[in-house]
């Protein structure tokens, strides 16, 4: 039986814990900026009332879509 495996995380690992910061490490300025570069409207999101914690879940997940994407565009560049 023939097994192959391919181990892609490392990098997308590595990439992610030099920008996912500790919560009091991030001002809501930044927070505000990145959410709003993504395309998410301040104002319509700030009808859901979210709290620091929200802000700081939707902007780890941009931050890290964003890695992502650049990690795979430079894998893809590789071949």
């Amino acid at each position: 039986m023939r097994v192959t495996s391919v181990d892609l995380g490392r990098g997308i690992i590595k990439s992610l814990s030099s920008i996912l910061v500790d919560e009091e490490g991030v001002s809501f300025e930044s927070i505000w900026q990145t959410i709003e570069d993504f395309g998410i409207n301040r104002e319509d999101l700030k009808r859901l009332s979210p709290t620091y914690k929200d802000l700081y879940e939707i902007y780890s997940a941009i931050r890290a879509y964003r890695v992502s994407v650049k990690y795979l565009k430079e894998l893809k560049n590789k071949f």
